[in-house]
Formats: structure tokens, C-alpha cells, sequence
């Protein structure tokens, strides 16, 4: 038997990828004429080239479309096959693709006209829905190689569970997106299937660890999609290509069967959610998710069913605006429409207070502690078995490992500790010195900020984590929402700007206002833990207000 190596085994997967593509849709030189015609923005290229039907089908909320399938306005197979289409196109210009099973999601989708033919009623409230879902959850059949070369042929025997209650509610799968090696940087890039591009702007990156994820629902080739986050992965590339999401705390979703880097580290652990182009779609399929009630067979999801905060749309809320966390200020864009967001929320009548939490420093290192505990061992064994060279994106990592020991137990014990120390701390800040800042003496609904620093970013940038990572240590539920975009007449670069460190001078000198121009704005809605709805629901009401 030959043993290939890893270059071998890449170039296998990339032209394997290619090949699982009908070949009246491959397309070598898409990406080219795509640029060739003046445009950086993949969706909107889609747009133009793509079949009428196709583009009117890929443009619907996932809502509308589950409307227009059980009215019979468009069958399933149509739909799988606009999205199918779409998807194929959009691997070949973003390279956001890492399993492609069409033939598979045709046959599904005909199995679901069947049912509403016989039947005359769909079989679940995702009946014939296209989903994408992230490398990481298992399908049989299929490997969840987490960007490693050496998991490439690591094809599953079971279903995450997650998946399971999808495709029980009607969902049809059809791809699994890219994600970097290990899944630990905000850049997508793995030495397995290459890097992945942003969608809004070919010329800069798709975020991570869900940027295939991301770069998928920004090219309009997936209309509801699975990614996970441990310290902004579902955020950032959601951020960066302008989507709705929700990362939810732990045990909100379950997380069962899901392939993972670092599996069971519980002190800051990964969790799963929704993004999608529609802020409905998210709570939509969320509740279905709750409902589902996953911890009958899932014992780490929590027995929480879902709670009804719609009246608090109608109320006046008091939130903390998170516009500086005194260790890396934000581009110009980014700066201006959490400012402007938050005079908008006053003139609504919202009382917004600024927040700052004196230990953030504390909260960044501490995150990292947890993240190189081992040293980086798991990714230099990984990488070992194929003999694959640690890629670029993740080497800030290994960085932050050089030098390092592998911690003890104790050790372990220890910083699991301080961890739930900090998680003290900020619960305190919350509630009682969130009330020391506002009128009537009241602890802050939610707080709103950004997710980075930037819109994006151009090739090998760092992991910074600033404004995405406490979130994760301190288990909090957030919401993406898109809130403005990048205006290359206003948003000129800071003449001003005095660095605070070598990350702060990095994201400084890479803006360029050409290069960002009308890339997409987004915030977080931060609440407490396990306090999903309540996010959600404070989302639509700012929402309503832009």
C-alpha cells in the first residue's frame, strides 16, 4: 500500500472537491472573470450570472422559503438544486467548501416532495430547507477532519445529534464548510483544502474558525448554517460578510457527537449556533433547536425550554455601549457605528451608559492560559502524523505555546479556577456596578459592541480576541446584527492614533479606506448566561430602530 504525503493527500481533497461538482458547473477560470468584471463581492457576481428562478430561490429569508415549499411555489428539489448550484459556484471563487454531497441532497429533497404529495402537508418545520453545517459535525459517511491532513479519510459512523434533530425537522444537507487547522484562529486557512476568501470582498479573509461557514451564507449559497465559537468563531466571520447569528451559551444547544479540537476541555468550551441573513431565521430555528428538548438524550444541555421575551420589544431598555476595551482600539468604521449606534439608542429613548471593565487584561490572558495549557501539543502531534508544516493563521498560537510546558493537574485545577473566579468578577460588574452608572439605579439589560476591531482583515493576520473572548470565559449568549458599513469618505484613517502595543499598531496600519469601502458594520448583543431570547429579542427592537 503507498503511503501518500500530505501534499499528496491535499491535492486528492481539492480536485476531489472539484470533481464532486456537475460538470456543467465547474468552472476554472470563474474566479478570474468574476474580478475581470469589476467585481470583489461574490454574492452580487452570483447574482448576474445565475439563472433567474435560481437567484429569486437563493434570495428568500429561510422563513419565506419554508412558505413558498409548503404552498407549492417552488419544490424541494428546486430549492436544493438553486442552493446546490449556487454553492458550487461559490466554492470555485471562495474555496469555502469542504465535504459537497449534492447527489445526496437531491435525493432528500425528492423524498420531501414525495411526503407533501402524498401527504398533502410538509413533514417538519424544515421541510426541504437547504442547511449547511460546519467541517466539525459529524455526518456518516463523511470526515470531519477539522483541517488536519491527517483526518482527511476519517469518515463517521454516527450523527451529531444536532444534525439529527435538523434533519428530522425536514432539513437537507448538501455541504460541510472549511475551517483552519484545529479550528483555533479567526482566519480560515488549512494546509488540507487552502484558504478561504471573504465573500463581500474577495481581496480580504473570511474570519474564523465558521469561515467557510460565513463565506457560504455571504455568497447567498446557504440560507441557514450550523458554525460553533470558543472565542468568537461563530462572531467574527458572521461579522466580517455582514450575517445574523447567535452564539449561545453552554448547554443551550447540544453539542453531542460534535467532531472537536481540544474534546473536553470544559473550562472555556465551544459551543454551536445558528447564522443566517435574517435575524428571524436565527430565533426561528433556535427555538426549534430548544424545543427539541436535546437534554432528554444529551445530559450537558441544560433543561431550559424556551421563554417568551417579545413584550420586552415594546420596553425601554438600559444598555452598556462597549466602545473602547483599553487594549486595542477600533479602525474608524468600526468606532463610528458603535458611536452613532449609540446616539441612535438614546434618541429612542434606551438609556445607554458606557462600560468598561477594569479587568479585561485579566480576561485576555487568561483565555490564552486555557488555549496553550497543553502547549500546543494536540496541533504539533496532529500535524506530525501527516507531516504537515503548522499553517501561517494558526503559528500565533504556537507562538503564544512557545516555551511553554504542558500545565500540571494541579495547574489545571488552578486556572480552572481563576476562570471561575473572573466569571465572579464580571457577574458582579454586571449587576451591581452596571447600576452605579445608570438614572434609576438599575443593572444594564444588555451591553452592545463590536466583535473586532476591524471589518476584516488582508492575508495572515493575528488572533485577537479583544472583544469576542470574554464572552466565551464568561459563558454570556450573543447576537450578531448587522448596523452599518464601511464609507470610504467619512472613515479615514486615524491621523491621531498613538498605539497602545504591537497588536493595536497591526490592526492600525493594515486599514485602508479603498480597500474596506461598504464592507458590512456588525455589533454584538451581549446578555447574561443562558439568557438567548433575551438577546434576541433586544436585537429585533435595535433592528427595527436602524
Amino acid at each position: 500500500m503507498t503511503i501518500l504525503s500530505w501534499t499528496e493527500i491535499s491535492e486528492d481533497k481539492q480536485e476531489s472537491l472539484i470533481q464532486l461538482i456537475p460538470e456543467e458547473w465547474r468552472n476554472p477560470s470563474i474566479k478570474e472573470e468574476m474580478i475581470n468584471a469589476g467585481f470583489s463581492n461574490t454574492y452580487d457576481y452570483l447574482d448576474t450570472i445565475l439563472p433567474k428562478d435560481e437567484v429569486e430561490i437563493t434570495s428568500l429569508t429561510m422563513l419565506e422559503l419554508i412558505a413558498k415549499i409548503a404552498n407549492k411555489t417552488f419544490t424541494s428539489l428546486q430549492v436544493a438544486k438553486a442552493y446546490c448550484h449556487r454553492a458550487a459556484l461559490a466554492h470555485q471563487i471562495l474555496n469555502c467548501c469542504v465535504e459537497i454531497f449534492f447527489d445526496q441532497a437531491f435525493d432528500d429533497a425528492k423524498r420531501m416532495d414525495e411526503y407533501l404529495a402524498v401527504n398533502g402537508k410538509v413533514s417538519g418545520p424544515l421541510h426541504g430547507v437547504p442547511i449547511s453545517l460546519k467541517d466539525q459535525v459529524d455526518l456518516p459517511g463523511f470526515a470531519s477532519s477539522i483541517g488536519y491532513v491527517s483526518l482527511a479519510e476519517d469518515k463517521k459512523t454516527k450523527m451529531s445529534l444536532i444534525a439529527i434533530k435538523l434533519k428530522e425537522m425536514g432539513a437537507v444537507f448538501y455541504v460541510k464548510t472549511t475551517v483552519p487547522t484545529a479550528m483555533m484562529s479567526n482566519e480560515t486557512e488549512s494546509n488540507l483544502v487552502g484558504y478561504t476568501y471573504n465573500s463581500k470582498n474577495i481581496n480580504l479573509s473570511s474570519g474564523g474558525s465558521s469561515g467557510g461557514e460565513g463565506s457560504l451564507i455571504g455568497a447567498g449559497a446557504s440560507v441557514m448554517g450550523f458554525g460553533t465559537d470558543i472565542g468568537g468563531s461563530i462572531r467574527i466571520p458572521s461579522a466580517f460578510q455582514g450575517l445574523y447569528a447567535l452564539k449561545p451559551s453552554t448547554g443551550r444547544i447540544s453539542y453531542m457527537d460534535v467532531t472537536n479540537s481540544y474534546c473536553n476541555q470544559e473550562s472555556i468550551p465551544s459551543v454551536i449556533g445558528p447564522m443566517a441573513r435574517s435575524l428571524e431565521d436565527v430565533e426561528y430555528i433556535t427555538k426549534l433547536l430548544v424545543d427539541s428538548e436535546c437534554w432528554n438524550i444529551d445530559p450537558k444541555v441544560l433543561p431550559v425550554p424556551w421563554k417568551d421575551f417579545s413584550s420586552l420589544k415594546k420596553e425601554k431598555l438600559t444598555i452598556g455601549l462597549w466602545k473602547d476595551d483599553g487594549l486595542l482600539q477600533l479602525q474608524p468604521p468600526i468606532r463610528r457605528a458603535v458611536e452613532e449606534l449609540g446616539e441612535k439608542l438614546e434618541k429612542a429613548g434606551h438609556e445607554v451608559v458606557t462600560v468598561q471593565f477594569p479587568f479585561q487584561n485579566k480576561l485576555i490572558q487568561t483565555l490564552f492560559e486555557v488555549f496553550t495549557a497543553d502547549a500546543a501539543k494536540e496541533i504539533i502531534d496532529e500535524c506530525a502524523r501527516s507531516g504537515e508544516p503548522v499553517v501561517s493563521s494558526v503559528k500565533n498560537l504556537m507562538i503564544a505555546s512557545k516555551d511553554k510546558e504542558i500545565i500540571s493537574s494541579e495547574e489545571w485545577w488552578n486556572l480552572c479556577g481563576r476562570v471561575y473566579k473572573l466569571k465572579q468578577e464580571f457577574l458582579n460588574y454586571w449587576n451591581v456596578e452596571t447600576k452605579k452608572l445608570t438614572k434609576a439605579d438599575k443593572a444594564i439589560d444588555c451591553i452592545v459592541g463590536p466583535i473586532y476591531a476591524s471589518t476584516s482583515y488582508p492575508r495572515k493576520s493575528r488572533n485577537v480576541l479583544n472583544y469576542t473572548g470574554p464572552y466565551n470565559l464568561c459563558d454570556c449568549s450573543c447576537v450578531v446584527l448587522p448596523v452599518s458599513q464601511v464609507d470610504a469618505s467619512i472613515d479615514k484613517v486615524d491621523e491621531n492614533f498613538q498605539a497602545r502595543s504591537d497588536d493595536d499598531q497591526f490592526v492600525h496600519d493594515f486599514y485602508d479606506p479603498k480597500i474596506f469601502d461598504k464592507m458590512p458594520i456588525c455589533v454584538q448583543i451581549v446578555t447574561k448566561k443562558l439568557e438567548e431570547e433575551k438577546g434576541l429579542a433586544i436585537a429585533s427592537t435595535i433592528k427595527d430602530l436602524l
